[in-house]
């Protein structure tokens, strides 16, 4: 039910800012569809004045009891009725409280405050004239075979520059490498996809296969991919949905490891601050290598690639790919641990005083909200946060 009403949030959140794709309409439409309590849902949701109405009444609620309660209401929410919310009670039921305060911090908080959003999560300012940063975007650097950068985003239409016979397309925030149906026996052309901090972006390769860049992340692959191998390299986060080919096995490399499927989907987190290179399979089965030493992982299976073994662990999947989802999603997280994801999404860099970094932290934020609404939730947990230019510091008080 959770997972459902995050991402029907994360689409009414997304419609609220017209940032709506095609395909995210369509989803969004088919949901509506289903039933007239969706549809009043959507309506009630969508209703300028019952937002403001709603978010007033959130932030001026009474303290409850605890701090830590108070973040379970406000960001965790388990599935129980909303007391304050009378009328519409059994349409939250439907949702779930999830739902509900996802779409609040989302979306109605655009309308009550009127922010002004810049491109690239720039700093700045609501209608109370408070800093704020704003969250990431989608948007990457693509460097072509012969040297050339091209900036892509969500406004960047139309085709590129066509490379080896394979035509190259950017339609509605997707890079798209026509798919080869015929054997290409040309010069290799290499292409490089990357995000920076505060960005994110898919590509749908010519052999039919996707991937997804988190931040600070990047893609080298061939245009067409030649001889019995498919073979990319990765920096950063990449989740990857490969097509299946049984004559042609699909290869990640990321530092010195080696991941290799036949078609399955599958997350990849190499960045460089972490203590170990992660692999987790969402489906299919891939074998994960790291010179002499080799680990086959199921689904719902992570291995971690440390600097002498490979270890195997059951993991929370849902968790791990929030990211693609347009959420953080943190489940008993020490804030060292989960910044590292902030740091990188709102392009800030985060300074931990007294004991601030060892607090745990539990709970899911859209990755759409700013940076404001990460300090309130943050304040839940009796951790004073102020931001200073590009500069995120926390206090445990």
């Amino acid at each position: 039910m959770k997972d459902m009403a995050n991402r029907i949030a994360f689409l009414i959140g997304k419609h609220l800012k017209q940032e709506l794709s095609d395909e995210d309409s369509r989803e969004l439409h088919a949901w509506m569809e289903e039933s007239v309590d969706n549809r009043e849902i959507f309506e009630q949701l969508t209703d300028v004045e019952y937002l403001e109405q709603t978010i007033r009444e959130k932030y001026q609620t009474k303290p409850i009891a605890s701090t830590r309660e108070k973040l379970n209401r406000l960001i965790e929410a388990e599935d129980e009725p909303v007391q304050n919310i009378g009328n519409i009670r059994r349409l939250w039921l439907r949702l779930s409280v999830a739902a509900a305060v996802l779409i609040i911090l989302a979306g109605a908080v655009m309308y009550i405050y009127k922010i002004d959003q810049q491109a690239g999560n720039g700093v700045v300012k609501t209608g109370n004239e408070k800093q704020d940063i704003a969250p990431g975007i989608n948007k990457a650097t693509l460097k072509l075979a012969d040297g050339r950068s091209i900036v892509l985003d969500s406004s960047t239409k139309g085709q590129l520059p066509q490379q080896g016979g394979i035509q190259v397309s950017n339609k509605n925030g997707q890079l798209i490498y026509a798919a080869a149906s015929v054997n290409n026996e040309g010069e290799d052309l290499w292409n490089t996809l990357s995000t920076a901090r505060g960005q994110t972006y898919p590509v749908l390769l010519s052999d039919g296969s996707k991937a997804w860049l988190n931040s600070e992340s990047s893609i080298r692959f061939p245009v067409f991919f030649k001889g019995d191998l498919r073979e990319v390299q990765i920096t950063g986060e990449v989740l990857f949905e490969v097509a299946h080919n049984p004559s042609k096995p699909f290869k990640v490399t990321a530092g010195e490891i080696n991941v290799q499927v036949l078609g399955t989907t599958f997350n990849v987190n190499a960045y460089k601050d972490e203590d170990a290179i992660r692999t987790t399979l969402i489906e299919g089965s891939v074998q994960v290598t790291k010179g002499i030493q080799w680990k086959k992982i199921r689904p719902g299976q992570q291995a971690q690639v440390l600097p002498d073994e490979i270890k195997v662990a059951e993991v929370d999947v849902e968790k791990v790919i929030a990211w693609k989802q347009g959420l953080f999603r943190f489940k008993e997280d020490k804030l060292s641990e989960a910044m590292k994801n902030i740091a990188r999404w709102y392009n800030v860099e985060v300074v931990f005083e007294g004991n601030s970094a060892n607090v745990g932290l539990s709970g899911t934020i859209p990755r759409t909200a700013h940076i404001s609404e990460v300090i309130k939730a943050l304040s839940m947990l009796d951790v004073a946060a102020r931001i200073e230019g590009r500069k995120l510091i926390l206090n445990a008080q």
